[in-house]
């Protein structure tokens, strides 16, 4: 009768599996199954959780690769219920990930710990194809953490990361107490467009990227591949001001700034993007507190854009 009154909790929960089981299946029950143990891991004053994670699996379906560079996939995990209810003691937790043979992936860790007074910690999926990936395909991405003390308990998310050739992608990776976030812009465009006539070509003229990299400095300078205009809340971020983007302006680029206790901020500027190529910029985070990663975190974009190819 001992045995029985100190494993009554565990007892019931046996049997409400072994009903569940038998009514629904193996899915079903394994489903409740999480739900109860993370419940009874709680009442212990253990928290392992995350924004993009669950005990049963987050799916995230993304279409805006260009299946051709490298994709990054922001985790955050942390040790809280909410504001008042955490984690009294350090977390370590393990980390892994499935990919299917047409990529690569590369996990900036392997393992991490949830440190008692930060409360979160995250980490980066890097996916690399071998070859380019055809555009309506997609790839299979499996990402899990696995806590391993003082208690065990996996958290996972599956993401479908769609090839969509668009002419310009971004994206923005960013974490909660993050102090800056990266944006990442992608022109796929592989020619230049003519603004200004000059030899034989006149204006709205392709130029293959072979012949512009015979153009002479100048002739190029009457080309363009892509601009782009970049319009963030100046009182939320505040733009890296070494970017290259920034420092690299044409004479006829624009800049809307705006004053603030007598320091100048960005708050929209317009700059050029080669063909084929790929930019990130820095900015920082008025509120670390916040994630403001794009796409998965968040379904808008905090900084916008206006481009013309």
């Amino acid at each position: 009768m001992e045995f029985i009154r100190k494993h009554k909790k565990a007892s019931t929960v046996l049997l409400i599996l072994l009903v569940l089981l038998l009514l629904f299946g193996l899915s079903y029950a394994k489903y409740v199954y999480n739900i109860v143990d993370s419940y009874i891991l709680e009442t212990k004053g253990f928290y392992f959780n995350s924004s993009v994670m669950s005990i049963n699996g987050k799916n995230y379906n993304i279409n805006n690769w260009d299946g051709v560079n490298s994709y990054t996939l922001m985790v955050d995990v942390n040790s809280k219920k909410n504001e008042e209810k955490y984690t009294t003691h350090d977390i370590s937790y393990d980390i892994t990930c499935k990919c299917p043979d047409n990529v690569r992936c590369e996990l900036s860790k392997e393992s991490g710990i949830i440190y008692q007074d930060k409360k979160t910690d995250s980490f980066q999926v890097t996916m690399i194809p071998n070859e380019a990936i055809p555009e309506g395909q997609e790839v299979r991405i499996e990402v899990i953490a696995t806590s391993n003390s003082p208690y065990t308990k996996s958290l996972s998310a599956v993401y479908h990361v769609g090839v969509l050739k668009s002419n310009f992608t971004y994206s923005i990776e960013d974490s909660v107490n993050s102090k800056y976030l990266m944006l990442n812009v992608t022109n796929s465009v592989a020619y230049y467009e003519v603004e200004e006539a000059f030899l034989n070509y006149n204006v709205g003229d392709k130029v293959s990227l072979d012949d512009y990299v015979n153009l002479s400095d100048e002739n190029k300078k009457k080309c363009f591949s892509a601009k782009v205009t970049v319009t963030l809340p100046a009182d939320v971020l505040a733009l890296d001001m070494t970017a290259k983007s920034y420092l690299h302006m044409t004479e006829n680029s624009q800049v809307d700034t705006t004053l603030s206790d007598g320091y100048k901020y960005v708050k929209s500027y317009t700059f050029l993007l080669d063909a084929t190529a790929s930019e990130k910029i820095l900015f920082y985070k008025n509120d670390i507190s916040k994630d403001y990663t794009y796409p998965i975190v968040n379904n808008t974009s905090i900084i916008n854009f206006n481009y013309s190819e």
